[in-house]
C-alpha cells in the first residue's frame, strides 16, 4: 500500500474553534490534495454534520470552547454507534501535559497530533492511520458492530498471517477474551505472546486477567511492576485500585482511586469510583468533589443526565449528615441550596422531564427534616409527591431515594419501605446513591422496630378496649414517629372511643393531643382508606367536643 493516501475523493471535517487555525488546517488539506473539506466550530455541529453523511478523516481540536471537546466529539459517536468502521479520527491539542494526553488517548483515535505540526507530519500521519484502517477493515468492521467473536476470529487471522498489526491484533483479542469472560482462552493467548518475551503491554493484560480470575495478589503483583517501566500506564493504576478493593484494603483503595484521577481526571466513570471509594473511607468531602466532577464532565457529553446534578446535590447533603460541627453542616446546606438555585437553568434540567421544583421541593424538604423541622419537610414533600404518594403512583426515579429519606425522618416508615421495595426491584438507581440509601435504611431501622412494638401494642390494648392505657402508648409511638399519619389516626380514633365510654374524662388534654394529630394529618394526600377514617374521626370529634 502507498506511503501517501489520496485525499481528492476523501470527505475531510475539521471541528476547531479558532478560526485562524481552522484555515491554515484548511490549506495544508487542500494542498495535499482534499477536495471536500468541511469545516465547524463546535463539537455539536461536528456531530450533527457527520451523522448526516459520514466523513472519512476527522481531525478534532481537544478544546473546542463551552460545548463538547474532542474527546467527547469521539465518544458521542461511538456511544451512539454512528462512527463508522472506515473514518480516521485524529484529536489535535495544544496542550501537551500528561493528563490532557492520557484523557485524550483513552478513548483510542487513530491518532493524537500536537499543535503545531507540519506538512509533511500531517501527511505522514494521515496515511499512517488510513492504512491501518484498510488493512484492518475486518476487524474494525465487527468490533463497531459489537460482534465481538467475529471480531476474535478476524484477529486471529491477522495473527496467523504475521500481519504487520499483528500486535495489535494480539491485544485487542485478549481483550475482548477478558470482556466475555473467555479467560482460559485469554490466559491462552497471553502465554502465546510471552514466549516471544515480556513487554509491558502484555504484563498489562495479564494483569487484566488475573484480576478477572479473582487473583487479585497476583494483579497487583504485575500492575506494580508496569508502573515501574511506564508511569503513566492508567490501565495498570485501574488495575490496583480495583485489585485493593478485592482485598478489602480502602485506604490503598482511595489512594490507588486519587493516584488515577491525577492522571487522567475527565473520566465519569473513573470519578464515580473515587466518590463511592471515598464515601466507604469516611471522606464525604472528597465523595462530594468527584461527584461534582462528574456532574462537569456530564455535562456537554452523551452521558448528560439530571441524576448526575441530583448525585452531586445528594452528595453535598451527605456530607452535611456526616458533618461533625454546626458550623460544617450549615457550610454544607448553604453550598446544597446555592447549587440548587445554580442548576435552576442547568442544562441537565432544562433537557429532562424533571420539573426544577419538584427537585427544589424534596431536596429543601431533606434539609428541613435534618434539621428538625418536620412538618415544613412535609408540606414540601406533599407539594412535590403528595399525589404520587396516596395514590400509588411511581415518584420520579433520579429523587427516590431522596423521598424514601425524606419519609424515614418523618418517621412515615409504611410508605417508606413501600417505596424501598420499588428501588429496589428496578434497575434504575445507580450504584452510589442504592449504597447511600441502604445506609440510611439501616440507620432509621432501630428506630422503625420500636415504633412498631409500641404501636402494635397499642393496637393490641384498643382491641381489648383497654383505651387509656392504648392512648399512653399511642402518645409514646408518636414520640418515637411524630409524623406517621397511621399513628395520629389511631390515636385520634382512641381518643374518640375513650370519650364514648368515659362520658369525657380528661376532655381539655385529649382535644390538645388531638389538635396536634389533625395538624399533622391536614394537607397530607391520604389513601383512600386512610381519607374515609380521618371524614369519620372529623365527625365524631367535632361531636364529642375533641376538637
Amino acid at each position: 500500500m502507498s506511503e501517501f493516501v489520496e485525499l481528492a475523493d476523501k470527505r475531510v471535517l475539521i471541528i476547531e474553534d479558532q478560526k485562524a487555525f481552522q484555515v491554515m488546517l484548511k490549506g495544508l488539506l487542500l494542498n495535499l490534495g482534499a477536495k471536500e473539506v468541511e469545516a465547524k466550530r463546535t463539537g455539536e455541529a461536528g456531530i450533527a454534520a457527520y451523522v448526516r453523511k459520514p466523513f472519512d478523516v476527522m481531525l478534532v481540536d481537544y478544546n473546542l470552547g463551552r460545548g463538547k471537546n474532542g474527546r467527547q466529539v469521539l465518544e458521542e459517536l461511538k456511544h451512539r454507534g454512528v462512527l463508522k468502521e472506515d473514518t480516521i479520527f485524529f484529536i489535535i491539542t495544544g496542550d501537551n501535559t500528561r493528563p490532557m494526553v492520557l484523557s485524550a488517548l483513552e478513548l483510542q483515535p487513530d491518532d493524537y497530533l500536537t499543535k503545531p505540526f507540519s506538512h509533511r507530519v500531517l501527511r505522514s500521519r494521515i496515511a499512517r492511520a488510513y492504512k491501518r484502517r484498510m488493512w484492518l477493515k475486518d476487524v474494525f468492521k465487527s468490533l463497531y458492530n459489537g460482534d465481538y467473536t467475529a471480531c476474535i476470529d478476524a484477529c486471529q487471522r491477522h495473527i496467523d498471517s504475521q500481519s504487520r498489526y499483528a500486535t495489535y491484533c494480539q491485544k485487542l483479542q485478549i481483550e475482548l477474551f477478558n470482556k466475555t469472560q473467555q479467560l482460559e482462552q485469554a490466559e491462552a493467548a497471553i502465554k502465546r505472546v510471552l514466549e516471544d518475551g515480556v513487554q509491558p503491554w502484555i504484563q498489562l493484560k495479564l494483569a487484566e486477567t488475573r484480576l478477572l480470575q479473582q487473583r487479585p495478589k497476583d494483579a497487583l503483583e504485575i500492575a506494580e511492576a508496569v508502573l515501574k517501566k511506564m508511569p503513566n500506564a492508567i490501565e495498570a493504576q485501574d488495575i490496583k485500585t480495583r485489585c485493593y478493593l478485592l482485598l478489602d484494603n480502602p485506604e490503598e483503595a482511595l489512594e490507588s482511586a486519587r493516584q488515577s484521577i491525577n492522571m487522567a481526571p475527565f473520566s465519569i466513570s473513573r470519578q464515580t469510583q473515587l466518590a463511592h471509594i471515598a464515601r466507604d473511607n469516611g471522606d464525604y468531602e472528597i465523595a462530594k468533589q468527584a461527584m461534582n466532577n462528574v456532574l462537569q464532565i456530564a455535562r456537554t457529553s452523551v452521558f448528560r443526565n439530571v441524576q448526575h446534578l441530583c448525585n452531586y446535590l445528594r452528595a453535598i447533603l451527605d456530607a452535611a449528615e456526616h458533618a461533625d460541627t454546626r458550623q460544617k453542616v450549615a457550610k454544607y446546606q448553604t453550598e446544597a441550596t446555592m447549587e440548587l438555585q445554580r442548576s435552576r437553568y442547568d442544562e441537565n434540567i432544562v433537557y429532562s422531564e424533571l420539573p426544577f421544583e419538584t427537585l427544589e421541593s424534596i431536596l429543601v424538604s431533606r434539609i428541613d427534616a435534618f434539621n428538625g423541622r418536620l412538618r415544613e419537610a412535609q408540606q414540601l414533600l406533599n407539594k412535590a409527591v403528595g399525589d404520587e404518594l396516596s395514590q400509588k403512583k411511581p415518584v420520579p426515579t433520579e429523587l427516590l431515594a431522596d423521598v424514601i429519606i425524606v419519609l424515614l425522618d418523618l418517621g412515615e416508615f409504611e410508605k417508606a419501605n413501600e417505596l424501598a421495595i420499588a428501588a429496589d426491584d428496578g434497575h434504575n438507581i445507580d450504584s452510589y446513591t442504592k449504597k447511600l440509601l441502604t445506609e440510611r435504611r439501616e440507620l432509621a431501622r432501630k428506630t422503625e422496630n420500636a415504633f412498631r412494638d409500641v404501636h402494635q401494642k397499642g393496637i393490641r390494648l384498643y382491641e381489648q378496649h383497654n383505651y387509656k392505657e392504648a392512648l399512653s402508648v399511642f402518645r409514646e409511638a408518636l414520640q418515637l414517629a411524630p409524623l406517621n399519619s397511621g399513628a395520629a389516626l389511631n390515636y385520634i380514633q382512641t381518643a374518640v372511643s375513650y370519650c364514648q365510654n368515659t362520658g369525657k374524662v380528661e376532655l381539655e388534654f385529649l382535644r390538645k393531643e388531638c389538635a396536634n394529630c389533625f395538624k399533622t394529618l391536614q394537607g397530607l394526600p391520604l389513601s383512600d382508606t386512610h381519607k374515609q377514617r380521618y371524614e369519620y374521626l372529623l365527625e365524631q370529634t367535632a361531636t364529642l367536643g375533641l376538637r
